[in-house]
């Protein structure tokens, strides 16, 4: 409806009257104007800044180098005996220039109990989608540990996603699955230590008691739960539930072997059980324990039966790990031991059921922790009860969570170790054979949802390193006498890595080599957090291993979009795997 005119009659006092009040109502209209203009602007202002921060363009994972952190193309599966759901890559079924489809991924080994799979009919699916904060680094620095995207130096038009390890002035060494750093100025390297939350993003789950596997219990093949000493198995009594319930006379441990029924070196007891046939359960202990490696199922894509690639069980020893577990506590007083073993150094943490009090200590002189004196501290645990622990040694740093709230020491619980660290066995004590341990002497106890997890294992290798060797694999192992990017063969890795009695005379361990990294002013180095198949700054060209600080496009934030698993109903959003990217 259009506003009619108003024309004021004439007269002086009519007029004047008007013109104050005209004065007036223009005032208020100038100021009401004035601010619609000023919050237009502003929401505008932040709309522009919401877009710009978030989303310019759609951003699809397309490989694996972050896995599992995000997702490139992968097929979904779920293991017909255990039901765990996993992931593998398939990235490698589409042409990387033309993106047409040209294979399907036919195999995998799913990361628990290391079966052979066939995955040839599961559907395919595109990486993750993100939003990527492009204006995060107007306002502050890039930090360490996060996770970035930029422009790949040798391709500016083509974006890479990674994480960000080396900060400009810095020099980067990586060394025996760690990362160490030499700040500008200072002359000696350090640990990187990650923040709680990305070291709990990092690591990897490689057992979990809730999902056991029926058919190799069944066929007799032995648990990686065991009581230890072996004279105090009665302490120890599984129930049907997979939960242990413990009645202690005197010091015992429930402690955790690795051993596969398929570990790369030993692999007919997976047939075995298969076709029901009985396995001799000593005979499989002795044959198929092994050190914990850095082996990711994520990996293991096959294209076609009898690959050249065979996927194994991991090359490199991983000492940095995780126990969790929920312990029901029905005693009033004693000592609840939580242990994990890294070089042949056990790692204790002791809490007194009573009075809740939680002591760290380690149990070799040359172990020499930063914080003086007794490390202990209160925590949430006080007589009977249910409590969930989670206790860590990764980066050179104890931690400790009581139903999921990590302990404060007063200081961080950093130590740092005595020349090089290699596994440890002998008869009086099997060392990193069993490597996580939870013991009492005193304590009734039923122990459930028992978690075993590794820390991210950075390979130390480099283009002069990887250039003209004819494995595919990443490997930081220097061969004697044969030139920088030659290796020993991966059968004997893993012959070492399966027999506790060589680790104390073979060179394999101290053969680890170390990459370094010098960055000049306005240079980042970022890796892949799936070493072992991530093309990253180790790979680049030599001179060229950074990303200059003009190619970084932002930080990645949000997983918004992964793909749907297609229930409840087709197309229906997949609020599992949503998440904040740490």
């Amino acid at each position: 409806m259009a506003k009619k005119k108003r024309n004021p009659s004439p007269g002086a006092a009519v007029y004047g009257t008007k013109n104050k009040g005209a004065k007036e109502a223009g005032d208020s209209d100038h100021f009401a104007v004035t601010r619609e203009f000023v919050e237009s602007l502003v929401v505008a202002v932040i709309l522009a800044l919401l877009f710009r921060a978030f989303e310019a363009e759609a951003f699809v994972i397309p490989t694996g180098s972050m896995a599992t952190t995000l997702l490139g193309r992968h097929k979904d599966v779920t293991d017909e005996y255990t039901g765990y759901e996993y992931t593998v890559g398939a990235s490698d079924e589409v042409d990387s220039v033309t993106q047409a489809e040209k294979y399907n991924v036919i195999q995998a080994i799913d990361p628990l109990y290391h079966r052979l799979t066939d995955v040839a009919e599961n559907v395919s699916y595109s990486g993750d989608r993100i939003l990527v904060s492009k204006f995060a680094y107007d306002f502050a620095d890039p930090q360490r540990w996060d996770v970035i995207v930029f422009k790949y130096p040798r391709e500016p038009q083509t974006n890479y996603i990674k994480r960000l390890i080396g900060l400009p002035g810095e020099t980067v060494r990586i060394f025996h699955g760690d990362i160490y750093i030499q700040k500008p100025g200072e002359s000696e390297f350090k640990i990187a230590r990650k923040p709680p939350a990305k070291q709990l993003t990092l690591q990897r789950l490689i057992y979990d008691t809730n999902y056991p596997c029926p058919i190799l219990e069944q066929a007799g093949f032995p648990d990686r739960l065991e009581a230890y000493p072996a004279n105090t198995q009665g302490s120890w009594i599984k129930q049907e539930d997979g939960s242990f319930v413990c009645t202690p006379q005197g010091e015992t441990w429930l402690r955790y072997r690795h051993v596969l029924a398929d570990n790369g070196k030993n692999i007919r007891y997976w047939a075995m059980a298969e076709n029901h046939q009985q396995i001799n359960t000593q005979e499989a202990r002795d044959t198929c324990s092994q050190l914990i490696t850095d082996f990711t199922a994520y990996n293991t894509d096959m294209i076609n039966e009898g690959s050249v690639y065979q996927p194994t069980s991991g090359l490199h020893w991983v000492g940095d790990l995780t126990l969790e577990c929920t312990t029901e506590i029905q005693s009033d007083g004693g000592i609840l031991s939580l242990d994990l073993v890294e070089g042949g150094v056990h790692f204790r943490c002791d809490i007194d059921v009573a009075t809740g009090k939680a002591t760290l200590s380690a149990d070799d002189e040359d172990i020499k922790f930063d914080q003086q004196g007794t490390i202990e501290a209160d925590t949430a645990v006080k007589g009977r009860g249910t409590y969930s622990f989670r206790f860590s040694n990764i980066d050179n740093e104890l931690r400790l969570w009581i139903n999921g709230t990590m302990v404060n020491f007063g200081a961080p619980v950093t130590f740092t170790p005595q020349g090089d660290v290699i596994p440890k066995w002998s008869p009086a004590d099997p060392g990193d054979l069993l490597p996580l341990g939870i013991g009492t002497t005193s304590v009734q106890m039923t122990v459930t949802n028992v978690r075993v997890f590794r820390d991210v294992y950075y390979i130390a290798t480099d283009e002069k390193y990887h250039n003209n060797r004819y494995s595919s694999s990443l490997l930081d192992y220097a061969g004697d006498g044969h030139p920088p990017w030659n290796t020993p063969p991966e059968n004997d890795i893993m012959a070492i890595l399966t027999d506790p009695e060589s680790w104390a005379k073979t060179r394999l361990f101290k053969s680890r080599r170390e990459a370094v990294f010098k960055l000049e002013a306005k240079q980042y180095f970022p890796l892949g957090d799936n070493s072992a198949a991530s093309s990253d700054a180790r790979l680049w060209q030599v001179g060229q291993q950074f990303v200059p600080e003009h190619m970084l496009i932002g930080k990645a934030l949000f997983v918004y979009w992964p793909h749907s698993k297609g229930k409840p109903v087709p197309f229906f959003p997949n609020f599992s795997r949503m998440k904040f990217i740490q």
